[in-house]
This record gives structure tokens, sequence and C-alpha cells, in this order.
């Protein structure tokens, strides 16, 4: 079904680093998400320096896709001079969006007269299309809607407004309502409203009742600890086809600090998924092949959800599921594509095989491959280390943007 505003749907793509932002790329996202070194939610990511942020948004212009800048966390009084520096900084860059959540960063960017598109943060909680036509009236192009927003309200805003909005796909969920959580600042000092947070709700807890015994609270204890805040992960592939019906914009992945492999997968999922719903395919023919990959992902059990996750208030077991290793990628050729230099992110055996993922095009070219030998300064090794580059010799050709991994053992 096509949009009504005329807008095709895009898979917006987490780039918590340049290498992510390329990774992301190469494997088809349609726009990525990136910050500076401040003043965007994820204090902690590598994010990009200010030479970084303008080759990321050269690149994204040389393969036509969008460069969203995120400036979206909210403004202290002392913040104020400092962010617009940031903004007139960047704004020569020409990124093609803006995404804010403070009103405060808005008229900063109004004042540096920027050019490009603004975007709402699902950090302001937006859920109705009153609050929908508020900000469209003040110059924001799009909302990206709270990660609480059911897919029976957003039918219900299709019915009043063709504003573009985008929704969160996949990716880890906050316990607090729209991630603006005062947990971390309070055990921590750590303020996750500036992008510091310290995800106390993935700590590991004891509860008890002291003044009320009888007053039990079941809790299911596991191998790695007890967990009673800590949230599933999203993950709305299987309900994919019922928003694209309702004319969502874009589809945004969560997970700027996660890696690379994590960045690669999702975007090609979700890219082929879309593509495949807009060339009229039956999306059950390709589920079983979505399902398994996202679950070879590092992630926690997944919802599509959020309200209901828990229900009847019953609590499960929420560990990180992890059933494959990242191991590095295709970095150039050597001699030729089965002697190739691979950069290492964990460690990487002689004689062992191990498996491939590739972008998806027209077929799905991921494969196995054996490793004949490892090269350090010319010298044969047993083992490929992580955090370094090395020459690789495969029994075969691999083609470029290759992405290795090793299936754990269940």
């Amino acid at each position: 079904m096509p949009l009504h505003n005329n807008e095709i749907t895009e898979i917006v793509s987490p780039a918590g680093n340049p290498e992510k932002l390329r990774f992301a790329i190469e494997f088809g996202a349609d726009a990525v998400y990136f910050g500076g070194q401040k003043f965007n939610l994820r204090d902690k990511s590598i994010n990009l320096k200010l030479n970084e942020i303008e080759e990321g948004i050269k690149l994204c212009k040389k393969r036509s896709v969008r460069s969203i800048f995120l400036v979206n966390s909210f403004l202290r009084e002392s913040d104020i001079d400092e962010a617009r520096e940031l903004i007139n900084d960047v704004k020569d860059m020409k990124p093609d969006v803006y995404v804010v959540s403070d009103p405060g960063m808005i008229l900063l960017l109004k004042e540096a007269n920027i050019e490009a598109s603004i975007h709402l943060s699902t950090q302001m909680s937006t859920l109705n299309h009153l609050s929908i036509k508020f900000w469209n009236d003040l110059g924001i192009e799009r909302i990206v809607l709270a990660r609480e927003t059911t897919l029976e309200e957003i039918k219900r805003i299709r019915e009043y407004t063709d504003a573009q909005i985008e929704i969160f796909t996949h990716g880890a969920l906050c316990v607090s309502y729209s991630g603006r959580c005062l947990l971390s600042r309070f055990l921590s000092g750590r303020d996750a409203n500036q992008g510091d947070c310290s995800h106390p709700c993935r700590w590991n807890y004891s509860l008890i009742e002291e003044k009320r015994p009888g007053n039990y609270l079941d809790i299911i204890e596991h191998a790695s600890g007890t967990e009673i805040l800590a949230s599933k992960d999203l993950c709305l592939i299987s309900k994919l086809p019922e928003y694209l019906e309702l004319r969502v914009n874009a589809l945004k992945i969560e997970g700027r600090m996660k890696s690379i492999y994590y960045t690669a997968n999702t975007t090609r999922i979700y890219k082929h998924a879309l593509r495949a719903f807009e060339r009229g395919d039956d999306h059950n023919k390709y589920l079983p092949f979505y399902l398994n990959e996202l679950d070879l992902i590092n992630h926690r059990p997944y919802t599509d959800d959020l309200f209901n996750e828990f229900e009847n208030m019953g609590f499960s077991k929420l560990p990180y599921i992890n059933k494959a290793l990242f191991l590095g990628y295709k970095l150039s050729d050597g001699k030729d594509n089965t002697q190739i230099y691979v950069k290492t992110f964990n460690p990487i055996y002689s004689k062992e095989e191990i498996e491939a993922i590739f972008p998806i095009e027209d077929f799905v070219k991921d494969d196995k491959f054996y490793v004949e030998e490892i090269l350090e300064d010319e010298k044969i090794v047993d083992m490929a280390e992580p955090g370094r580059v090395y020459l690789i010799k495969f029994n075969k050709e691999v083609d470029n943007y290759a992405i290795f991994r090793r299936r754990k053992e269940c």
C-alpha cells in the first residue's frame, strides 16, 4: 500500500562509530543515525568526532543514504552555549536530519538557520494525533512515536493524519516511560536523560519485605542473577506487515552501542522484509529465515508487545541469549580473494570452519568457510587474536563485506 505522503518506508539503522555507519550502509540502511561527542543520549557510545561526522555525512551523500544527526538529550542551563557551538560546527556539513527532544534545542537549530529537516525523538512520548499536529505546526517534519504506542493506537492516529511517523522496530527497551528514567541518576549519579544511563534496570536485585510478612513477590532466579526490572528486547519482524499497512514512514533499529555484526544483520533482515512487502511477497515464506537470523544476534528474550510482555505480572528469565560470536570482518583482499585481510573482534583459529554473512541482494550469499592458514607478519600462527588485522587464507573466495561468526553450541 503506498504512503499517502508519497514517502517510501525507510530502514533507519544505528551508527555508533564510523565502522558501524559504513556497514549499516553496505547492508541496506536507507538512513543512518549517529551523534557527536555530546547531547545524543548515548554518552558511553564511542560516537563520532567532528571529522568523522563530516566523513560520515559525505559517505551518506555519495551512497544516497540519509544522514541523521542526533541532538536529542535534554539541555541543562549550563549546556546551552556548548550545544549552540556543536550545531554551528555541524551545520555546514549538511546532515539531512536533526533529531531533537528538548524544545530549547529546536530553538537553537532555528537560530542557526539550519537547512535540514527536524525529527522529534521518541523521548518526547508522542502517542496521539493531536500531539503530532502540535509538533508539525512547530516545523517538525517527522515524529518518532513513543515505544509504548500500540498497533491499534497507530491505526487510530492514521485516521486523523498522514504526517510522517517513525517507529522502533527492533532492539532494547527500557522499563521507564519512553526511556525517560531517573533510576540511573538516583542510584549512580549518571543522568539517563543526558545520555549517561548506567542501566540499573539490568542489575541484579534482592527483594526483602521487612514489615509485611507473608506478602511475597515471586521472582525466578537463574544462573546469572535475579532480575525484577529488566525488559525484554523489541522485535517486530513477525508483525511487520501490519505496521507497513499503516503507512509507517520509517522502521528504526536500536543499537548504537552494539556490535557491527548486530547492526549489519538486523539492517539486512528488516530491509529484506520491507522490500518483500513492497513487492507483494508472502511474508510468512521468509519469516523462519528472519527469526533464525535475529536469534543469532546477542539479545534478551524478544517481545512484540511492550505493555503485555510480563503477562499477568509474572516474570520470566531474561538473561542474554548469545548463540553466535562475532569474529570479525573482511578488510581487503590479499593476493586474491581466498587470502584476505580480516579485522578481528574475537579469536579465529586455524583449521576451523566459520560462517560469514553478506548483504542480501538478489539472494542470500551466507556461507561457511574453512580457515586454512593464518598469517601475522608473514609468519603462520594458530590463532588470530582479537583487536588486530591478520592475513587469513580460506578454502574458497570470500566476497567483500563478509562478516564472520561462529555459532555456539547450545
